[in-house]
């Protein structure tokens, strides 16, 4: 064979080979990266809540396409929009997102007043009193057992299911732990949380509705709100009020770019009580629900860039429809 022929035929089997390598380790991400997101040959029923005003439409809008763009063909959303102060307009653009999937999407805007409470005991953290509807949710949504809440400022990247069929019947809610516990400590001891060991995070929440009605726990929240001043939204009332009667779950179901981003990978593996992967990335690429709590995704200091980018993919969206 000609030398020249031979060194051809060489160059291109490497070649060859490099790239097949090439395909298989994608292939094997790929696979790794979707192994989680199993989808049932059944239908399944999925009931989710956001809270909104007209400042935070489209944010919601965006945490609503998300979900429905990555959820199980069989999986069905119900979603419940509890809505203070939004426009016609605010409305009509909400219900656009059915036609994403018309069969298996529903959407109900349940129009509220803002909720009769002591808000100036908030001080401080008057920004966020919209969120103060969220423990009023059993009695809003009186008709249901269970339900997932989610802030505004989240994108979801896996279907729900595997989230809201969670176990909850003996607690009030599944949670996330947040890093507040440990950045925090004196605010922990003085709300005495330091004797249970965590604080959650209540921009994602599995709630038993059903056992918070029979332990008339609305009654409660807003009796600490009567007689407690300068807590931090409705965050702090439900940390201390749930007390016990919590379930913690994955970070992957809330995961809170803020800690990931500019806290030691090798401790928050030991605050979660799970192995993370070495690649920041890859940790949001395997979690369900990003939440972009502290600064977010659309101001134009945000950073790291593919978590902006993640977001605006779908905002991108919002505004085509």
């Amino acid at each position: 064979m000609n030398r020249k022929i031979f060194y051809i035929i060489t160059v291109v089997l490497v070649f060859a080979i490099l790239v097949m390598a090439y395909l298989l380790s994608k292939s094997v991400d790929s696979k790794e990266n979707n192994k989680e997101q199993v989808c049932s040959l059944n239908q399944t029923q999925v009931n989710i809540v956001l809270i909104t005003d007209s400042r935070y439409t489209t944010p919601t809008m965006i945490s609503m396409l998300s979900a429905i763009e990555n959820k199980c063909p069989n999986s069905i959303y119900n979603y419940y929009i509890v809505a203070e102060n939004i426009t016609s307009q605010d409305k009509d653009n909400i219900l656009k997102l059915k036609s994403l999937s018309p069969q298996t999407v529903n959407i109900n805007i349940i129009n509220q007043e803002e909720p009769d409470l002591p808000f100036e005991n908030m001080q401080r953290f008057l920004q966020y009193k919209v969120g103060m509807h969220k423990i009023f949710l059993p009695n809003v949504l009186s008709n249901l057992d269970k339900v997932i809440y989610m802030d505004g400022d989240t994108v979801v990247l896996k279907d729900l299911s595997q989230l809201y069929n969670i176990d909850v019947e003996n607690v009030y809610a599944a949670v996330v732990k947040d890093g507040i516990f440990y950045r925090f400590p004196k605010e922990m001891k003085e709300m005495g949380l330091d004797k249970r060991g965590f604080y959650f995070n209540s921009g994602v929440m599995l709630y038993n509705l059903n056992l918070q009605r029979q332990d008339d726990i609305v009654t409660k929240l807003v009796e600490y709100i009567k007689t407690h001043d300068d807590f931090y939204g409705d965050q702090d009332v439900l940390n201390v009020v749930f007390g016990d009667k919590l379930k913690l779950i994955s970070y992957r179901y809330n995961c809170i770019s803020t800690f990931f981003e500019e806290d030691d990978l090798a401790f928050l593996s030991s605050y979660f009580g799970e192995k993370l992967p070495k690649q920041k990335n890859k940790i949001y690429e395997k979690s369900t629900i990003i939440h972009y709590a502290g600064d977010k995704p659309w101001q134009n200091t945000y950073s790291p860039l593919y978590l902006k980018e993640i977001w605006y993919k779908y905002y991108n969206k919002v505004r085509m429809l």
